[in-house]
């Protein structure tokens, strides 16, 4: 199922404070990342490292130099991976592969929506907001992979059902089943402990 959004890096510029283009100042070392929310949006940990693969690369700095285009949402296909950590922060992976038969580049930070039941403060969905890690190109081959890790704060009585993924710059989301457990909502706060971090080389 796929479903059409408003483009990230429209949305989040134009509010100041969303997920798209309009990064943080640094990891605190004890109240979690200062992110901006991507809308009405809500401790420590870092989010998990990646890795690369030889057939997802980071890409030349400064994005398409190789000639490569921006991967489109109808060349990237997104499947949830593992999901690391225990009693504090979790980490859970998207996993995107170029389903097309041509490279193309990705960079940036895509969009996150948990969805669940309604909460009776803050509704049946809770937006994500971005990391402050600095993103960085990455070239993918015809079924080469990439990653995105959505870090959350585990606890509360809100569970979500399902995770809708948006890739960076695309406007159209597709809907995975959550695979965690309950999760805090944050929705507004300054420094959330659940959040999107930017597409990485690889699978993670």
């Amino acid at each position: 199922m796929r479903i059409t959004r408003v483009p990230f890096a429209v949305a989040s510029c134009a509010a100041g404070l969303l997920l798209a283009g309009c990064g943080g100042d640094g990891w605190p070392s004890a109240a979690g990342p200062v992110a901006t929310p991507s809308a009405p949006a809500s401790a420590s940990a870092t989010p998990a490292p990646a890795t690369g693969t030889a057939t997802g690369t980071p890409a030349p700095t400064g994005g398409n130099e190789d000639g490569t285009g921006r991967c489109t949402d109808a060349e990237l296909d997104a499947a949830v991976g593992a999901t690391t950590g225990e009693a504090g922060q979790r980490h859970t992976t998207v996993v995107w592969t170029n389903t097309s038969s041509r490279s193309c580049t990705t960079s940036g930070f895509g969009g996150a929506d948990l969805r669940g039941p309604d909460d009776p403060t803050f509704g049946p969905s809770y937006s994500l907001p971005r990391s402050a890690e600095q993103p960085a190109p990455v070239r993918l081959e015809p079924g080469g992979t990439a990653h995105t890790v959505i870090t959350w704060l585990p606890g509360g009585d809100w569970t979500p059902t399902e995770l809708v993924v948006t890739p960076p710059d695309e406007t159209t989301s597709s809907v995975l089943r959550w695979p965690g457990a309950a999760v805090q909502r944050q929705d507004g706060a300054t420094r959330p402990g659940s959040y999107i971090g930017p597409v990485t080389a690889g699978a993670g």
